[in-house]
Order: C-alpha cells, then sequence, then structure tokens
C-alpha cells in the first residue's frame, strides 16, 4: 500500500492510495441501504456510471424566470418594432374638436394601420402635446390622415 504524507500549515494529512480501485454497491431502497464493498478482478476495468444531475427549486426557477424574460423581451421587441414601422409613415391633418369628441373616439374616427385604439389615442395625444386626455371643443388638433 503507498502511504503518502502532506503537511499544510499545522495540518498533517495522510493520504493513503488502495492498490488496487475499489467501489460501493448500495443495495436497498430508500428505506435504508447496506453498503458491499466490491473489488474488480485483475484483468476488468471498473466501469463508471454517469452521475445523474438532481435539479433543484432554485436552479428551475432561475431558468424558468430566464426563458420568461427571453420570450417577453421577444414579443415587446417585435411589437415595438411593428410600432416603429406603423408610426414613421404617419400623415396627420388637422381637424377641429366638436363637442363631445374624445381621444378615445377620435382614435376610432382616425385609426392607424398595425395600431390598437389606444397606442393611436396615446399618439394623438403625444403629436398635440397634449399634457391630460380633455379635449376643448373648438381647439384644432392634429390626427393621421384617413388612408
Amino acid at each position: 500500500m503507498n502511504v503518502t504524507n502532506m503537511v499544510q500549515g499545522n495540518l498533517a494529512l495522510k493520504l493513503e492510495t488502495p492498490a488496487e480501485p475499489t467501489f460501493t454497491v448500495v443495495q436497498g431502497g430508500r428505506s435504508g441501504f447496506q453498503p458491499l464493498t466490491v473489488k474488480p478482478a485483475r484483468n476488468q476495468q471498473a466501469v463508471v456510471a454517469p452521475a445523474r444531475v438532481a435539479l433543484k427549486v432554485p436552479t428551475i426557477v432561475a431558468v424558468a424566470l430566464t426563458l420568461f424574460f427571453v420570450l417577453a423581451m421577444s414579443v415587446f421587441s417585435a411589437r415595438h418594432a411593428a410600432y416603429a414601422e406603423s408610426v414613421s409613415n404617419i400623415t396627420y391633418g388637422t381637424i377641429r374638436v366638436q363637442p363631445g369628441d374624445s381621444l378615445w373616439s377620435l382614435a376610432e374616427e382616425y385609426p392607424i394601420e398595425g395600431l390598437s385604439t389606444q397606442e393611436t389615442s396615446d399618439m394623438i395625444r403625444s403629436v398635440n402635446h397634449l399634457e391630460h386626455g380633455s379635449l376643448a371643443a373648438g381647439a384644432h388638433l392634429k390626427v393621421p390622415a384617413r388612408s
């Protein structure tokens, strides 16, 4: 039997290397096991089974959140590209606000292809530099030109 002595700091380790490799076979189920030491035959090599990877809950949660983030970003960027394309081709006309008009009703009356009514309403508010959503009858507003 080979014996190697190592000293590091105030620790002394004695490492022993067995003459022949051994491994432990575990018999039994979850309730208990009985270790059994087995030595391979001289001309036979020991077979090592690949270790199973056990994923823990934090790892699974981290992977799920990462996948969700990537999916959300791809949906967001696709939606943003559609929005940018729709906005880049808009021409505007000027109208006079009538009593009872709202940004929502104007967005429904002058829709922008590829945008929702909410997005069109926000666009009209932004183009006209309106801080609030309320409109005054008789005011002039820029709205998307009808196609």
